[in-house]
């Protein structure tokens, strides 16, 4: 009986469905050795090349809705370290990782390796962003369906797997009750004592990944952190359209709290980029709801229970009296008909904030950037 390429095998259980959707197969943890293996049977003769172009395919949709012209990913070496660094994650939350068998040490070992694979070398590039993040685009939404059935001598339960027909069997005799919800494995892993760091060592791997998901508990979201890979204007704008396609009041109260991060830091180049990035995605609410008939953009009513979304507002407005170049582009700033759209925005943010806590808030921008903050009733 003919050997099965290990790349086969690990494609059609796993990297497949990872990159186009479907029931992943988890086994165990490949590590350094076996991505070196995959790597080996990836380039042998024969090996399964409509699993490759299915995997190919796939991931070229992905990336079509980001990049107009993309380079179709190519399955290399980071593609492979990707996704061998979140099989071995996801087998710190299989079943079978909490036996008897498996010792605690071997699982840092394993989150060791998981986590040194997931560290690729720093790029700017778009195309090889968006490859990377084709590979853990799902992973946010990876999810989990446990089961746990009771019956008149005790219970058991099921992760990821559905429970043997015969402990169903005869439910009114032996009183059987299923039970059944949903796990997201990102928020499980991040929150697992040694997951943690593979999931932040991913999302530094694939920044765009990151960057697109800001909408989660752990691991808190760091705008400054990727700012880096925001210097390049298409992947600024591609992240920058996301962003506004989720919604800002949706996504604000993330972002305010990322800024305020950033705010803390004086004299840093990030608060300074933050704030420019910030104000880029308030002036396409703004003029683009003005352009839809929405008025100033921004709400006029308050938000008393999400204070960071206030902050979010609250930081544009202030920033547009404080450091006006930060606030809106030049070309913006000599089109009397377009400052009157942005001034309207910016006092309804401020209306949003409260005047009290914006001035707060220029203080604290003035700070982080040095600039003199402008005295009361002058600006």
């Amino acid at each position: 009986m003919a050997e099965v390429n290990l790349f086969d095998a690990f494609g059609r259980q796993f990297l497949l469905p990872l990159v186009a959707g479907g029931q992943l197969r988890v086994g165990a943890p490949l590590g350094e050795r076996g991505l070196t293996r995959l790597v080996e049977a990836a380039r042998e003769p024969g090996h399964d090349v409509q699993l490759e172009a299915a995997i190919g395919e796939a991931r070229a949709e992905t990336a079509a809705t980001l990049l107009v012209d993309p380079i179709a990913p190519q399955i290399d070496v980071a593609t492979l370290r990707l996704a061998v660094a979140l099989h071995d994650l996801l087998f710190f939350l299989h079943p079978a990782a909490a036996g008897p068998l498996v010792r605690d040490r071997r699982l840092e070992q394993v989150a060791e390796y998981a986590a040194e694979l997931a560290r690729l070398p720093a790029t700017t590039d778009a195309d090889d962003l968006v490859a990377r993040h084709t590979v853990l685009h799902l992973f946010p939404e990876l999810g989990r369906n446990d089961v746990r059935v009771t019956f008149w001598a005790g219970r058991r339960e099921f992760h990821g797997e559905e429970p043997p027909g015969r402990l169903l069997a005869w439910r009114n005799l032996r009183r059987v009750r299923e039970e059944r919800w949903r796990v997201n494995c990102f928020s499980e892993a991040a929150a697992h004592p040694l997951g943690g760091a593979v999931v932040r060592a991913l999302l530094d791997g694939s920044p765009l990944t990151d960057l697109l998901h800001p909408l989660r508990a752990e691991p808190k979201f760091e705008l400054g952190r990727a700012a880096s890979v925001l210097v390049e204007p298409q992947v600024c704008r591609l992240v920058a359209y996301h962003l506004l396609a989720q919604g800002l009041d949706r996504v604000g109260s993330t972002l305010g709290q990322a800024m305020l991060v950033e705010l803390e830091r004086p004299g840093t180049w990030r608060a300074r980029f933050v704030l420019a990035f910030a104000s880029h995605l308030h002036l396409c609410q703004a003029l683009a709801s003005r352009e839809a008939g929405g008025g100033g953009g921004a709400r006029r009513h308050g938000m008393p229970g999400d204070l960071p979304l206030r902050d979010f507002y609250g930081i544009y407005a202030a920033l547009a009296r404080l450091t006006p170049e930060l606030a809106a582009p030049s070309d913006v700033r000599r089109d009397p008909r377009l400052m009157a759209r942005v001034n309207e925005y910016a006092a309804n943010c401020e209306a949003i904030c409260g005047t009290n806590r914006t001035t707060e808030l220029r203080s604290l921008i003035a700070r982080a950037i040095g600039e003199v903050p402008l005295v009361a009733g002058t600006g």
